[in-house]
């Protein structure tokens, strides 16, 4: 938990509008899942919601990926830094990835139970 509180006391701005893009792709895509479950007649469009469903952890990536060329431009402007100081930072780097990927699994799952229930279909 003191990891999550720090990250948040230490955010930027690009870390804040990537978690907020996540968390409206996620609460968007939901209901769109539902309704391809629930509407839906064939595979081939839960196929294609299960695609869609990587997009949180991909974004979650390339922010986690900007958050880590930050602190190593912050340690290469500054060698003082300590070791446990670069691990603690490298760790809240992390927080977005794990944010984007439960939001993947989520969408995934829907998506999942959206094929079970579809019927296969012989030519």
């Amino acid at each position: 938990m003191e990891t999550l509180i720090s990250f948040l006391k230490s955010s930027t701005v690009v870390d804040l509008l990537v978690l907020l893009l996540i968390f409206f792709i996620t609460v968007i895509m939901i209901p769109v899942g539902i309704w391809i479950a629930l509407a839906s007649q064939r595979r081939m469009p839960s196929y294609i919601f299960l695609l869609s469903a990587l997009l949180p952890l991909l974004l979650a990536l390339i922010g986690t990926c900007l958050r880590l060329l930050i602190i190593e431009q912050a340690i290469s402007m500054n060698q003082d830094v300590g070791n446990e100081v670069v691990a603690a930072s490298r760790q809240e780097a992390w927080i977005t990835t794990y944010i984007g990927a439960a939001a993947a699994a989520v969408l995934g799952l829907i998506a999942v139970m959206s094929l079970v229930t579809k019927k296969v279909r012989k030519a």
